[in-house]
């Protein structure tokens, strides 16, 4: 008989043995299903909550009702408040976001672009890199416009509301929400970085197809007209979104590309004539251009080299 036990024994051991076994089995593949799943939402939900972001940035502006011009006063201040929630409400998402998926463990301000790490450099590398790109219209208005040129820095020592929101609310909100926010999203998602730099700006330009509206209703536009004009809009508009997206990822720092953006809204769009129309500096003045061009494409690379900026969030842990 105590053979018999023994056996028994070895029988209910290798039973337990063979169930935890089993059980073990069945956790792993769960475990792995479960990252499959996630690995395959995470990125939609990315999408989705950077779709969500921007369509409440463009809503946003609309929920007051006003029937004046978007340079009243009234607007303006209406507008501002908008762009506050969304300032609030943006990294709010992104916060929650971010915090879920890493477990609390990623450096959430890195993410958000802030950081002390590298700032003094992306506070000056990238504006002069833009800066080179726009030497071409710079000595064009310093050459013919000096007068005008005076008059301007002295209007810049007099802010009023629209030159806040032009070159202060507006870049700092739409790079906050669309480069810091969504990008950030994106890329923390699962997107690469040339997916992520492509989509963010799509979504930029997109966002600023309701000024058909304003064109339509305080400028007297026909709606084919509106859609014209608010069409060559979102493609310029799509065009920065990709150089802002670019100085994000390569900086990993929020002033870098706000700082671009409120230089960009102040110039404008260069005014070509004097390259075209007859007079004594026209030649110097294409030479300028085409200098300013070749020196922005020959730096592009070198000046925004992520090491000048450490952004550790960007290059050293998220190679794409």
């Amino acid at each position: 008989s105590p053979p018999l036990l023994s056996e028994t024994g070895e029988r209910d051991s290798l039973a337990g043995i063979s169930l935890r076994s089993i059980l073990l089995a069945n956790e792993k593949r769960n475990n792995k299903l479960n990252v499959c799943i996630d690995s395959m939402i995470k990125p939609i939900i990315a999408l989705l909550l950077g779709i969500f972001l921007a369509f409440n940035f463009v809503v946003s502006l609309y929920i007051w009702k006003n029937d004046k011009s978007r340079d009243h006063r009234e607007t303006i201040m209406k507008r501002f408040i908008s762009m506050a929630f969304c300032c609030i409400v943006s990294p709010i998402c992104v916060i929650v976001y971010i915090y879920y998926y890493s477990g609390g463990k990623a450096n959430v301000l890195t993410w958000l672009g802030i950081s002390t790490e590298g700032l003094i450099s992306a506070l000056i590398f990238p504006l002069g890199l833009t800066a080179t790109l726009f030497c071409g219209p710079l000595v064009d208005y310093a050459l013919n416009n000096r007068g005008e040129a005076f008059e301007s820095l002295e209007g810049l020592m007099e802010f009023d509301l629209k030159m806040i929101r032009n070159f202060i609310v507006a870049p700092f909100a739409e790079e906050l929400v669309f480069r810091t926010c969504i990008l950030s999203l994106l890329v923390f998602g699962g997107w690469s970085h040339m997916a992520a730099g492509i989509i963010s700006p799509l979504m930029f330009g997109i966002a600023h197809s309701h000024h058909t509206i304003e064109h339509m209703r305080h400028n007297g536009y026909e709606l084919s007209d509106a859609m014209k004009i608010v069409l060559f809009q979102m493609c310029y508009t799509t065009l920065f979104g990709m150089y802002a997206s670019f100085l994000y990822l390569r900086t990993g720092h929020f002033m870098a590309p706000f700082l671009s953006h409120a230089f960009c809204n102040y110039m404008g769009l260069p005014d070509v004539r004097n390259l075209v129309e007859p007079n004594d500096k026209r030649d110097f003045l294409r030479i300028v251009y085409v200098l300013g061009i070749i020196g922005f494409f020959v730096l592009l690379m070198p000046i925004t080299t992520p090491e000048l900026y450490n952004p550790r969030i960007w290059y050293y842990l998220e190679k794409r």
